[in-house]
Order: C-alpha cells, then sequence, then structure tokens
C-alpha cells in the first residue's frame, strides 16, 4: 500500500507525515509530495518548536540534520565552490572523525567521490555541467539527470565491508536522488530505504530542498516539486512530545500549517 501526501510547504509535510505514522504505526511507502519545497511553513517561532523538542530528546537540529545533506552555509558564503571543494577538502576532514558519523554524510558522497584509479569526481559537479550545457544548447532532456549514492556506473558502492560488515541498523538511510528538469523547474525525488520521523524527517526535507535550490540556481530553472519516497516510515520514540509538538504549532499557525 502506497500514501500519499501532498503540502505546500516543508513544515506541513512533516506534520501531516508525522501524524499519519504515530496514528498508523510503522507504514511502507509513505510519500511526500512538496509542491512548494522552498517554503518552510511557519514563522522562525513556529519552527523552533521543532528545534526544542529536538534537543528536549538530545537530537541535532533540523539545521544540523540539513547540513549533513547540502552544507548551505559554505554554499552562502563560498558560492558552488564552498561545496564542491571547501567542503570536501576543508570542512569534511575535520568533522569525519566524529563517532556519531561513523558511515560518513550524505553532503561528501554527493559532491566527492573516488574512482578505481584514484581520480576524484563529483557527482553533483557534473550534474549541474550537465544539465547547463543541456539547457544552453536549447535541447533538454528532463530525466537523465540522477545521483545514486550507490549508483554501479561511479564503482563506489555505500558499502564497505572493512568498517560496514557488523552494522545492521543506522545510516546511510538515503538511498537515491533523481533530478528532473521539466517545464523550465528542476524536480527532485529522493528515495528513502528507512525514514525516522521524529528526528530527521524535517531536517531532511530542508536539507534536500537547499540541494534542489542550488541546482534550480546554478542551472537558471525555477525549482520545482520536491517528493521524498520512504519506503518504511515510523515514528516509534517519542509520540507524546511529538503529538504535544505538532499541537503548539498548529495552534500558533490557528490549524494546519
Amino acid at each position: 500500500m502506497t500514501h500519499l501526501i501532498t503540502t505546500g510547504s516543508q513544515l506541513e509535510a512533516w506534520t501531516e507525515g508525522t501524524t499519519f505514522v504515530m496514528d498508523n504505526g510503522p507504514t511502507l511507502n509513505l510519500v511526500l509530495e512538496v509542491q512548494s519545497p522552498g517554503v518552510r511553513g511557519g514563522s522562525r517561532r513556529t519552527l523552533a518548536l521543532v528545534d526544542d523538542l529536538l534537543r528536549r530528546v538530545d537530537e541535532p537540529t533540523t539545521h544540523a540534520v540539513a547540513e549533513t545533506i547540502f552544507p548551505a552555509d559554505l554554499y552562502r558564503r563560498y558560492g558552488l565552490d564552498g561545496v564542491l571543494r571547501v567542503y570536501p577538502e576543508e570542512v569534511y576532514p575535520a568533522i569525519r572523525p566524529h563517532q556519531k558519523i561513523g558511515w560518513g554524510t550524505y553532503a561528501y558522497r554527493i559532491v566527492r567521490r573516488e574512482l578505481l584509479d584514484g581520480q576524484a569526481i563529483s557527482p553533483l559537479g557534473t550534474l549541474i555541467d550537465t544539465m547547463q550545457q543541456e539547457s544552453f544548447q536549447g535541447r533538454s532532456k528532463r530525466s537523465c539527470y540522477e545521483i545514486t549514492l550507490s549508483d554501479p556506473h561511479f564503482d563506489i558502492p555505500i558499502y564497505d565491508p572493512s568498517c560496514d560488515r557488523k552494522r545492521r541498523m543506522g545510516g546511510p538511510c538515503l538511498s537515491h536522488l533523481s533530478f528532473k528538469l521539466f517545464n523550465n523547474a528542476v524536480h527532485l525525488t529522493a528515495l528513502y530505504r528507512s525514514h525516522d520521523y521524529c528526528r530527521k524527517v524535517l531536517g531532511n526535507l530542508l536539507g534536500l530542498a537547499r540541494l534542489q535550490g542550488c541546482v534550480a540556481k546554478e542551472t537558471k530553472q525555477q525549482i520545482g516539486s520536491l517528493v521524498v519516497h520512504s519506503s518504511y516510515a515510523y515514528a516509534t520514540h517519542h509520540k507524546r512530545m511529538l503529538r504535544e509538538c505538532i499541537q503548539n504549532i498548529e495552534s500558533q499557525l490557528g490549524g494546519k500549517p
């Protein structure tokens, strides 16, 4: 069974998705479609309610989670060079030893990989270059822009037997990113094999939207829809606090976000 939730903002997608999972239990194939992914939804005060909850349960804030997908702070400061060069060469080596990211970050796997001969490549940089060239030449292909985080064409699988063979739980959960250039807009679909709606989803939505916004800006396109497909969705932790948080959000906004 597949359940589709269509919303206009990140916050609305999170509140509706989380409520659905809490009401129905762990769910297969929950799909969130955010029609305006650049819209977070709510005021800073409203969004702070979620971060307050995350801090109370000793989890990273939505911005911290988002930065593991796309280093927006570096993009604002240095532009695309901050994402494609500064992050993998200067920032990632400093955070890599941290025990909580033992398998790495999505951002690093998106912007830097090494071929078997040791040559470094950038999947995101290649994607942007390709989309720019196709758009400039006026013959854009609509659905050939994809970053697979375990793409065999790059011969760099996520799974590393030397350190992952005993890992049965935990990341990476994001499996695939698919970009589409359609009607002068960049659309993004993300596939998660397992998705924690309490601790990760709102931050994931923010990070994916920032990544999508970067690709759209660099290719001079509009921002299209963002679709997040959670093949297994759950919210088994801190349900009481989650419901209170969502109720407070809806109360501040006078209804749904």
